[in-house]
């Protein structure tokens, strides 16, 4: 990992912990979980732990805004 960058062999770990899964099954497990990636320069995949916790549910995907009515807010 570089900074909050989760490299290829991260999500190689995080699919199949102690193997060392193709690429073609960390890729099917990544759509699988709605995990938002791109390639890196050699062939794997990249993401961010941000976008790692969204996809298991632990964050707000970063693309969806959330919205509170004022029923909401009030209580």
């Amino acid at each position: 990992m570089i900074g909050t960058v989760l490299q290829f062999t991260d999500l190689q770990e995080l699919c199949k912990p102690g193997g060392r899964p193709t690429l073609a099954t960390v890729e099917a497990w990544a759509i699988r979980i709605k995990l938002r990636y791109t390639y890196d320069g050699k062939g794997g995949l990249i993401t961010t732990v941000d976008a790692f916790n969204a996809a298991i549910g632990l964050g707000q995907a970063a693309n969806q805004e959330r919205t509170y009515s004022a029923e909401d807010l009030i209580g």
